[in-house]
């Protein structure tokens, strides 16, 4: 022992550092066998039936389908602009008004003109004395066809009359009928019935649904508007009433029942989708019991006023063949008593020919001169979005007046050859915009090229994609052709089947597996594991699965797992809580030498004598 102290005195830096590593061993070592266990957590939950939606994506711009220069027909000075670019306008809409001074002083001189080549005609047609009996026979024939025409004219209006009251019978069931469906709550104390059968039915089909509801008030409005007015206009008229406003008031109510019609239809329409596509479930609750009985009663609506639209359009077409062989026979009795003027005036063919042309002439010039008139309204060719407005208030209209871009727009992306295999003419998507963060629209996949584009040896194809301005902003032309655009592309979408996160889906040499808990949890402790998991002290066990479609976040489980099966979708590694030991050392394994090895308390005695043996 006492070579050891004396060794250690003569070489005091050695003795340290050997010191040193024999504390930091034990150091380890100790580290070693208190190690804390790890405890391994699971987040397990029951299986549920959803929808895997796989898509692709591919980036573009977008594009206008046509853009149409609205060009003036006549040159005039520009009095009002009623537009101004990035409007909404639809077909026929006036967008600009010229001045018609000019054009409508050059209608007038036309009218005027051709009422002097038909009096230049009258004046031909004079009495003469060759076969004038023959000629005023044919002349008296045609006066009484005239009669018996007016006779048989005047008996249609009087029984489209008629006609007309049993129609407004009709419409009154009809119309009461059609507001009990709109504006009750038969389905639902809480919504009417239209957005009732949206509710109905199961969420992927509620949109379309949604399509044929939004149409039925709009027609329902449409039709009572019209039927209120035209009752009323019924009312004041009779079967005495002049022709003009009998024709006026047969026109009106075809109108109104054609609209009535359309009401009924719709919601027809919206009642055969719900029963047509009502999924066949046994573990879905039946449609509503009364959905049959609307089936029925609009069906005999239907049928009903397309019975009163065609009795009116038959009176109506009744009227115009009578009125057409009225007419006719006024022509035959014009033209027998022209025949019998002739021969008495003596007129020569020649001069007859003249005059016609002369009036023909008259009648060409009247047309144009009314075309120019309209020409000063400029009005829009197509429906769009105002592009630009190149006329000034007070000087001539340039050419284009205006541009118009029209309202449907294309995106056009870019796929690889292996995703552009995937997509076919008809899949949906789901279009977004880098300048448009907020804005997310749907197209449809409308063309795909047949020809790739081969470009540093990588074929592309560009595919097109249909889609509008989202609502109420197409006035504002929100979505703007060359915008950038990205696409997802819905390639297949399965309904109603067995859906896991992807985590949960586990494959070793090409076999997928699932892990279960060994012994099923309770609903607490299921509950609980959606906190950051619990241990399973019967471990897991290894389910086989058939996997189908999958997305970045959910995988398609078409075997091997079953509705409210429990499935481990997240492995959770933690280290357990341990007690430290006591120690009264610092990391620094050289303080277990007691003393200040490089600092801490104490020092390292140095002796300069002789060295002592033993204590």
């Amino acid at each position: 022992m006492s070579k050891i102290r004396t060794f250690a005195k003569a070489h005091k830096f050695v003795t340290i550092i050997i010191v040193a590593a024999i504390a930091w061993g034990a150091y380890a070592a100790y580290g070693a066998m208190t190690k804390a266990p790890t405890v391994t957590r699971y987040v397990v939950q029951a299986a549920s039936q959803g929808t895997v939606i796989a898509s692709i994506s591919g980036s573009g711009q977008v594009q206008a389908q046509s853009t149409v220069s609205v060009k003036p027909q006549v040159t005039e000075m520009v009095t009002k602009i009623y537009v101004k670019p990035g409007e909404h306008v639809a077909a026929g809409q006036l967008l600009v008004q010229l001045d018609a001074t000019n054009e409508e002083k050059a209608l007038q001189q036309a009218e005027l003109s051709l009422q002097s080549a038909e009096l230049s005609l009258a004046e031909l047609q004079q009495v003469a004395t060759t076969t004038l009996l023959s000629d005023q026979s044919a002349v008296i024939k045609g006066q009484q066809s005239v009669v018996d025409a007016s006779t048989t004219l005047a008996a249609d209006y009087a029984n489209g009359f008629d006609t007309l009251s049993s129609v407004f019978v009709n419409l009154q069931t009809v119309m009461s009928d059609a507001g009990d469906f709109v504006t009750g709550n038969n389905l639902s104390k809480s919504q009417q019935n239209p957005d009732a059968y949206v509710s109905i039915m199961p969420t992927y089909l509620q949109a379309t649904t949604q399509t044929y509801t939004n149409a039925i008030t709009p027609a329902y409005n449409a039709a009572l508007a019209a039927y209120q007015t035209n009752l009323a206009d019924y009312h004041a008229s009779s079967r005495t009433a002049d022709r003009t406003s009998l024709d006026a008031l047969f026109s009106e109510t075809l109108h109104t029942t054609q609209l009535v019609s359309a009401s009924i239809k719709s919601i027809n329409d919206l009642l055969n989708y719900v029963v047509n596509n009502y999924p066949k479930d046994n573990r879905l609750a039946p449609l509503p019991a009364i959905t049959a009985t609307y089936q029925t009663t609009y069906g005999n609506d239907l049928t009903a006023v397309n019975t009163n639209i065609t009795s009116v359009q038959d009176a109506i077409t009744g009227i115009a063949n009578d009125e057409n062989t009225f007419q006719n026979n006024q022509l035959s009795l014009e033209q027998a008593s022209e025949t019998l003027a002739e021969l008495i005036a003596g007129p020569t063919q020649l001069q007859l020919a003249s005059q016609q042309i002369s009036i023909q002439s008259a009648q060409n010039s009247l047309a144009t001169a009314q075309e120019n008139v309209d020409g000063c309204s400029i009005r829009a060719t197509i429906a769009g979005v105002v592009a630009s407005v190149p006329s000034v208030v007070g000087e001539d209209v340039p050419s284009p007046a205006v541009t118009i871009v029209s309202d449907g727009q294309l995106a056009e992306v870019t796929l690889n050859e292996v995703d552009a295999a995937k997509v076919q003419l008809g899949n949906k998507a789901t279009l977004t915009f880098d300048a448009l963060p907020d804005v997310s629209l749907a197209g449809t996949v409308t063309e795909i090229d047949p020809v790739g584009t081969v470009s540093a040896g990588v074929v592309n194809y560009n595919v097109q994609i249909g889609f509008t301005q989202p609502a109420n902003t197409s006035s504002t032309n929100l979505v703007k052709p060359g915008m950038s655009v990205t696409a997802d592309i819905v390639t297949q979408a399965d309904q109603n089947v067995i859906a896991l996160p992807n985590a949960a889906i586990h494959t070793t040499n090409g076999a997928s597996y699932v892990l279960e808990p060994a012994t099923p949890l309770s609903a607490h402790d299921l509950a609980a594991s959606q906190s950051g998991g619990i241990e399973l002290p019967g471990g897991t066990k290894m389910v086989p699965v058939t996997v189908g479609i999958s997305n970045d976040t959910q995988t398609e489980v078409v075997s091997g797992v079953n509705v409210g099966d429990q499935v481990v979708v997240q492995t959770i590694a933690a280290t357990a809580s341990t007690a430290s030991p006591a120690s009264t050392v610092g990391t620094n394994p050289l303080r277990a030498l007691g003393g200040g090895a490089f600092g801490g308390g104490g020092s390292v005695r140095v002796q300069t004598g002789p060295a002592r043996i033993g204590g």
